[in-house]
């Protein structure tokens, strides 16, 4: 780019100015409708910290891609894949839950193996407001097809989980690292799930075909039931969320709900700011998320939960007919040293939230919470390495047979 321009200087300067005139006029009408209260006194406990991390690399014939998931408190856990995928529907997507999926099992895992309370980077009410919106299509459309057979296949799928949970449990807490078949429903040592369930003796899969045409899709919906399965066993357990970044407006839009006539005209920013200009000491400010009702729930996950499987995740959703209006959440944002940075936490509603917060305040130092701090450092996957790694592998692999090759090159050799 061009040097920096007195032009471009001038107009954010002007944006600013605004921004802070509009802050100082909802100020105070927030500060009459909420407070800012000071911290608990830091109460200890057995407090774990979960954060992944992820990268891609776009091939000629397929996208090769790494996932890892990490979990620090008194023991150090790790859980590694790297994995190939042809470009079928929302690949980076479908990266990314996986990612989502090694995370909240791992902190499953920790509540099982002892931990009083599990930490995880970013929100818990996103992960259960917000379906992926490929995956809710999918379902749907697979569902209107197959109707019972499929949730007999879906029912008999969360079945293998609920055993394969066990291992994979046993596993991490005898060496703390785990490595490869982390998505059953892609497959495991050359052997597709269709035949894996098939060889459990999974009635809806052994009785008849209906599943052949379908198979890539049944593949993505099997990657959601994972993806479900892992969050209902962390839900089930005592946590806590805390987000770096966010951008929610729920505090300004209740005081502009509230004050209407003499908040008229005023603009709709989001909190932060808002929140920030109230006090400059730590402490912490109570607000309810607003209900509205998002996309509706999958029936196939519905029908899920009225037979007996992801009653966690059903206990905290707010749902009316069939859509979701929010999950029994309590949001807060917190600042824990004096100046800080504002961060949102969220605690379900069930937990005591100034207990919980206590336990998260013993392991917190100036302006974050050290053991998130740490499993963000230990878990990121840097470019360089992840390159140099899927370099290492492909290598191999073509030396093992060339005719890989048209599977792996990749596309922008030229240009490197």
């Amino acid at each position: 780019m061009e040097r920096i321009s007195d032009v471009h200087i001038k107009e954010i300067r002007n944006f600013l100015l605004r921004s802070l005139r509009d802050v100082e006029r909802l100020r105070s009408a927030v500060a009459k409708h909420f407070s800012w209260k000071p911290l608990p006194a830091p109460r200890g406990g057995n407090v774990y910290a979960i954060d992944g991390s992820r990268m891609m690399k776009r091939l000629s014939g397929a996208i090769i891609y790494a996932v890892s998931a990490s979990a620090i408190g008194e023991r150090l856990y790790y859980w590694n894949d790297i994995g190939m995928v042809f470009p079928y529907k929302n690949v980076e997507e479908r990266v990314r839950i996986h990612m989502d999926i090694l995370e909240k099992r791992m902190g499953a895992m920790m509540l099982e193996l002892g931990a009083d309370l599990v930490l995880m980077d970013g929100t818990i009410s996103s992960a259960i407001i917000t379906p992926p919106t490929y995956a809710s299509s999918t379902t749907r459309e697979l569902y209107s097809r197959h109707g019972k057979q499929l949730l007999e296949a879906a029912l008999e799928f969360l079945d293998f989980l609920d055993e394969q949970w066990v291992e994979w449990r046993e596993e991490l807490e005898k060496t703390g690292v785990l490595n490869g078949f982390s998505l059953p429903s892609r497959g495991w040592n050359g052997e597709e799930i269709f035949s894996m369930l098939m060889k459990r003796g999974a009635r809806s899969i052994r009785e008849s075909f209906w599943w052949v045409n379908d198979k890539e899709d049944l593949i993505v919906l099997f990657e959601y039931l994972e993806y479900l399965h892992a969050l209902d066993r962390l839900l089930g357990g005592r946590i806590a969320a805390v987000a770096k970044t966010f951008y929610k407006s729920d505090v300004v839009k209740t005081v502009r709900e509230r004050e209407k006539e003499k908040l008229k005209g005023a603009p709709m920013i989001v909190d932060t700011p808002v929140v920030a200009s109230l006090s400059d000491e730590s402490g912490y400010l109570e607000f309810r998320y607003l209900e509205k009702p998002k996309e509706a729930f999958p029936k196939l996950v519905v029908d899920l939960m009225h037979h007996g499987k992801l009653q966690s995740l059903k206990e905290i959703l707010i749902m009316k007919d069939g859509k979701i209006l929010g999950a029994r959440i309590r949001p807060a944002y917190v600042r824990f040293a004096e100046r800080g940075l504002i961060y949102l936490l969220e605690v379900p509603e069930r937990q005591d939230f100034e207990g919980t917060l206590a336990n998260i305040l013993s392991v917190a130092e100036d302006e974050y919470v050290i053991p998130l701090e740490y499993a963000h450092h230990s878990v990121v996957i840097k470019k360089q390495e992840f390159d140099a790694y899927v370099s290492a592998v492909l290598s191999a692999l073509v030396g093992e047979d060339e005719r890989f090759l048209s599977f792996l090159r990749y596309g922008r050799e030229p240009l490197e």
